[in-house]
């Protein structure tokens, strides 16, 4: 009893732990686009293989609420990953036009790292409500984004500071039927906060723009999760789009207010775009299962981004017009995550993952940003699972992303033109806790 009742006491103060530390906003989008895949120790070992069909930990749900049904037992994870980015620019140049000529002509600038390191915490949970019915919930950071420039970048008038940060509850409810098919659906509340930074010019003289807004919408999630007597799983599941209408305002600092630039109230829709996960995977004797799967995501529903502002941001004489509203074009396609996997159970205690990905961008050539200057990417992953007791072990994940160089070419009327060439790699450790009582 006492031991039970420990047990309780411990996985009640974990997910307590876990609430908050996942409504703890951060992001640093280290898959395709602004997409956070990091939400998972044990599937970071297998570049995220075994997304749709595995049910190790609670923390898989996440990817398919189907999953949900197969859990025998009530469990808990809670988990975090840091993820380091290291994202340079190589070569770029910039050529003033006629808001920006204090700025001057620029050539062979390089530039650091602007990428930004990040915790990205998650926790799960799963309720055992009779033999056939079971409960989760997910808290998660799905999308994500921070990417930082200095006041001296070549390139700061087409941005310097881009963020996005999100906060996902997802529960779910799933059934599972005597055949070995579960599924699961439920609903997305999602939060977002988003800041978009950029240098403004007015000819004789330059200062910052600084765009802010966030909103809490909702969507809905489905999934199956088939466990078939040959020891083979299949998985498939659905994530809708969700749109926010963020609302927040537009500041300028004092040397953007000297040429005119006004403080206005901001509005703009975004949308996350919706995903369809795909999965097998296979059991090779007592100790092997081999895990595939692919995930489509609709990026189509990120095509322009307009901010309308309540009044004009810029008085002076001198400005365009009425300036209030500003867009920036992504027009982003629909892309694959593709990823092979293996587990091995050394023994009772211990089992080895390893895993390769392949991460396809959704940004061509002629839309990439020095906001995100993304590119396709190939993901090698290992990982390891250690039981410190009959109710509770302990996933490490390990990641290395190697990116295709990708070229910015970016020009604006009035604002001028930049070129940069950039070189990217990720590294990302994952470690993940599970009890079940």
């Amino acid at each position: 009893m006492t031991k039970t009742l420990n047990k309780a006491c411990l996985c009640a103060a974990v997910s307590g732990t876990a609430f908050i530390a996942a409504m703890a906003i951060s992001g640093d989008a280290q898959a395709s686009g602004f997409q956070l895949r990091e939400v998972s120790g044990s599937l970071q070992g297998s570049s995220f293989a075994g997304m749709s069909t595995q049910t190790d930990d609670a923390s898989q749900m996440f990817f398919n609420p189907g999953s949900v049904g197969q859990f025998k037992e009530s469990t808990y994870s809670v988990g975090s990953s840091l993820v380091m980015p290291n994202v340079k620019l190589k070569r770029g140049s910039f050529t003033a036009g006629g808001l920006t000529t204090a700025a001057g002509s620029v050539s062979n600038a390089t530039y650091g790292d602007m990428g930004q390191d990040a915790l990205v915490p998650n926790a799960h949970a799963v309720w055992k409500l009779s033999n056939n019915v079971n409960f989760g919930i997910s808290l998660t950071t799905p999308w994500g984004l921070v990417t930082d420039y200095e006041s001296d970048f070549a390139g700061r008038f087409f941005g310097t500071t881009s963020s996005i940060k999100t906060a996902n509850v997802k529960p779910v409810l799933a059934y599972r039927f005597d055949n070995g098919l579960a599924i699961g659906g439920g609903a997305q509340i999602q939060y977002m906060d988003a800041r978009l930074a950029k240098a403004v010019g007015y000819g004789a003289g330059e200062g910052n723009g600084d765009v802010t807004g966030d909103d809490l919408a909702a969507g809905w999630t489905a999934g199956l999760n088939w466990e078939l007597p040959t020891g083979t799983r299949i998985g498939a599941s659905y994530v809708s789009e969700i749109t926010h209408n963020l609302k927040g305002d537009i500041k300028f600092d004092s040397a953007a207010k000297a040429g005119g630039y006004r403080d206005q109230s901001a509005e703009a829709d975004v949308t996350t775009p919706e995903y369809i996960t795909l999965g097998v995977a296979q059991d090779i004797g007592e100790k092997w299962t081999v895990m595939a799967d692919g995930q489509w995501t609709n990026w189509k529903s990120i095509d322009t981004l307009t901010f309308n502002y309540g009044g004009d941001t810029n008085v002076a004489a001198f400005a365009p017009g009425v300036e209030d509203s500003s867009s920036e074009v992504y027009n982003w396609s629909s892309s694959w995550f593709v990823s092979l996997g293996a587990k091995y159970r050394y023994d009772e205690n211990w089992t080895f993952r390893g895993g390769v990905a392949y991460d396809q961008t959704p940004i061509s050539d002629e839309y990439r940003s020095v906001r995100i200057p993304d590119s396709n990417r190939y993901w090698l992953s290992l990982g390891a699972s250690y039981k410190v007791a009959d109710w509770a072990d302990v996933s490490l994940g390990y990641t290395h992303i190697f990116a295709h160089n990708a070229t910015v070419d970016h020009s604006e009327d009035n604002i001028g033109s930049f070129q940069g060439q950039y070189e990217s790699k990720v590294d990302i450790i994952a470690l993940q806790a599970k009890f079940q009582f």
